[in-house]
């Protein structure tokens, strides 16, 4: 098995070389990267691009997504974790609990410079472990008592429900559905040409379109 999907990689490797051989374009082998996406331990072997093995990596950033080889987005949402406590930290001056500005407007930064850091590519990556999504979780909780200067004794979902804030796994589910029927109505016919699935038959697996499932 791992000979034949060595092949099949070479195949669609070479595919893809000649047609940038027509555009009379050359990959920089330096800046190649190659994640075989399974998890199993073992991997076939590694690809060859002009006659220089690729070897395998572990992941891979592609379009601000951290893909690691299980598919796990353990590394991805750590990245989303830094980032966002880095936004936060240059935010605090207008959004700490003794700031003076308006709690109107420390909500509308929070909506419009730190969740977003938060729900980038969400549908592609949001159905990963409840373990992970409760870190995000976490990480709207913490703000929303902050720029409300809320006591510690008040709970999370009644400054969630008193802010009209949906929480981390509903703003996720909400964005799944817009953009899954965005696909399913696409004219682009290589769009529409993309495998459908039923995510409840194997949740498991935890698929993108998981995150459509509202019970989940």
């Amino acid at each position: 098995m791992s000979t034949g999907t060595s092949q099949t990689i070479m195949d669609n490797l070479n595919t893809y070389l000649t047609q940038l051989g027509k555009w009379k374009i050359k990959v920089n082998t330096d800046k190649c990267q190659a994640v075989y996406f399974t998890r199993r331990r073992s991997n076939p072997k590694p690809p060859m691009l002009y006659r220089r093995p690729i070897s395998w990596s572990n992941s891979t950033r592609y379009l601000g997504v951290t893909l690691d080889k299980k598919l796990t987005y353990k590394e991805h949402i750590e990245n989303i974790r830094t980032k966002y406590n880095g936004v936060k930290a240059h935010l605090y001056p207008l959004m700490g609990r003794k700031a003076k500005l308006s709690l109107r407007y420390k909500l509308l930064l929070y909506k419009a410079l730190l969740r977003p850091v938060i729900s980038y590519a969400a549908p592609v990556w949001g159905a990963a472990a409840k373990t992970h999504i409760k870190k995000l979780e976490t990480l709207q909780n913490s703000t929303l008592r902050m720029i409300t200067d809320a006591p510690w004794f008040i709970r999370n979902k009644n400054i969630l429900h008193d802010l009209r804030v949906p929480t981390i796994k509903e703003f996720f589910s909400k964005l799944a559905i817009n953009f899954f029927n965005q696909i399913d109505k696409h004219s682009n016919p290589a769009i529409r040409s993309i495998p459908k699935y039923d995510p409840s038959t194997n949740r498991k697996k935890r698929r993108p379109r998981t995150l459509l499932l509202q019970d989940e």
